[in-house]
C-alpha cells in the first residue's frame, strides 16, 4: 500500500459529529491534543468534539487544534522535546520519529472570525504516513466517512461537509488562509473563462 495518505476538507461541529458517531462504531480510539505541556500530561478525549477548542482557530488561517488519534489501549506517544521558549516541555513525538506508529493526524475545519481578518471557515485535514495497520484502519474508517458524508468539490480537490456546504453556498469563504484575496478560495466548479480579448 502507499505511502502518505490525506483528505482535506471543511466542515462544522455538526459536519463532523456523524463522522466521529461512525469511527466509533467501528474502533474504540482515543483522541490527545497534540500541544507542548510541561508535564506528559496531554489532555485525552473519547470524542474530540468535547475539547473546547475543537474547531478553533484563533488566527485567520491554520492550523487550529490538532489531535492525535490512535486505539484506546495504545500508548500515548509523547517525548520530552526541546522546545523554543521552555526546553523542558513535552510534546508528542512526530511521525519521523516512528516510522511504524499506530495514530493519525486529525485537523478539524473551523471558523474564524475576527475584525483583523474577516470570517471564514478555515480548512483541516486528516493524514497518516504509517503503514501500521491500526493506523491504515482508523485513517480509512474515517476516510469512508467523509466521502459519504461530505460533498466532494473536484476542481479544489476537497470535501466539504453538508453544514459548510450551506455557509459556502451564502457566500462565506472557504479557505486555508483569510488574509489571502477570494480568488484563491475553495471553489465547487471552475470560474468562467476570461471574456478578455
Amino acid at each position: 500500500m502507499s505511502r502518505g495518505h490525506s483528505i482535506y476538507h471543511y466542515g462544522t461541529k455538526a459536519d463532523y459529529e456523524l463522522v466521529i458517531a461512525d469511527v466509533a462504531a467501528q474502533f474504540a480510539v482515543k483522541y490527545a491534543v497534540d500541544e507542548w505541556r510541561l508535564e506528559p500530561d496531554h489532555r485525552v478525549y473519547t470524542s474530540p468534539l468535547d475539547a473546547p477548542d475543537f474547531d478553533l482557530f484563533k488566527w485567520g488561517w491554520s492550523p487550529g487544534t490538532m489531535f492525535i488519534v490512535l486505539p484506546e489501549d495504545a500508548a500515548l506517544p509523547f517525548s520530552h522535546m526541546p522546545h523554543r521558549q521552555v526546553p523542558e516541555k513535552y510534546g508528542i513525538i512526530p511521525s519521523s520519529v516512528d516510522e511504524n506508529y499506530r495514530w493519525i493526524g486529525f485537523h478539524p475545519s473551523g471558523l474564524h472570525k475576527s475584525e483583523q481578518w474577516g470570517e471564514g471557515l478555515l480548512g483541516g485535514w486528516l493524514a497518516t504516513n504509517s503503514e501500521h495497520p491500526d493506523s491504515l484502519a482508523i485513517f480509512n474508517a474515517f476516510k469512508k466517512s467523509i466521502k459519504k458524508r461530505f460533498e466532494y468539490f473536484r476542481f479544489s480537490g476537497v470535501y466539504v461537509g453538508p453544514e459548510a456546504v450551506k455557509y459556502f453556498e451564502a457566500g462565506g469563504r472557504l479557505t486555508g488562509d483569510l488574509r489571502s484575496p477570494r480568488e484563491g478560495d475553495v471553489k465547487r466548479e471552475p470560474p468562467p473563462a476570461s471574456n478578455i480579448a
